[in-house]
């Protein structure tokens, strides 16, 4: 009897969760949207002033080696198949109004989810390589004036900063938007839950 009364006790003094309103739970998610949002549009339009930097390279720079050109094909396709999806991505979760729709948009946003999820994995080993070989490739003639040593540590200075970025940097950024998509997803549920109550 002494276990159930303990029991009991802890029970009733287990902190109840904390309702928040439909209001504040609409803020939370458009402010968590619009955060994405906005990231994504910053990614892509970077994207897009790297793109034009290539062109202008292309256009009005002439190289002596088709390497070089290579490289700068390489690296725009594969820019400019990343910011295309990046694009597709931003699309999905600007098309609707959290607010209006919150099941089509909690829908959308799933989507938004598995998509990312999908070019977090392979698809970003796969545009690190291309890009790793494609500015190679450029970096080949470029280096070839400045001395041997220097040749060197600038290699080893790309190579180090392409695996500091794919494989340290990408997994924090993967971390962050996957809580923040995360967050979002969990408020619009809580949210449906209270319609339909």
């Amino acid at each position: 009897m002494k276990n159930f009364e303990e029991l009991s006790s802890m029970w009733v003094t287990q902190p109840q969760k904390e309702q928040i309103t439909a209001d504040v739970l609409l803020k939370q998610v458009k402010k968590g949207t619009q955060s994405l949002q906005q990231k994504l549009l910053v990614s892509i339009l970077m994207m897009a002033a790297t793109f034009v930097f290539m062109i202008v390279l292309f256009l009005f720079f002439l190289f002596n080696s088709w390497l070089t050109y290579a490289g700068i094909f390489i690296t725009m396709g594969t820019i400019l198949i990343y910011a295309v999806l990046m694009y597709r991505d931003y699309r999905l979760i600007a098309s609707h109004d959290p607010t209006v729709e919150v099941n089509i948009y909690l829908q959308k946003l799933k989507e938004y989810q598995k998509g990312r999820n999908r070019m977090n994995g392979k698809m970003l080993y796969v545009y690190s390589v291309l890009l790793s070989i494609g500015l190679g490739l450029f970096l080949i003639e470029i280096l070839r004036s400045v001395p041997l040593l220097v040749e060197i540590l600038a290699y080893f200075a790309f190579i180090g900063w392409m695996a500091f970025v794919t494989f340290y940097l990408r997994k924090k950024i993967i971390k962050t938007e996957q809580e923040k998509i995360g967050q979002v997803i969990n408020r619009l549920e809580r949210l449906k839950l209270q319609f339909k109550d």
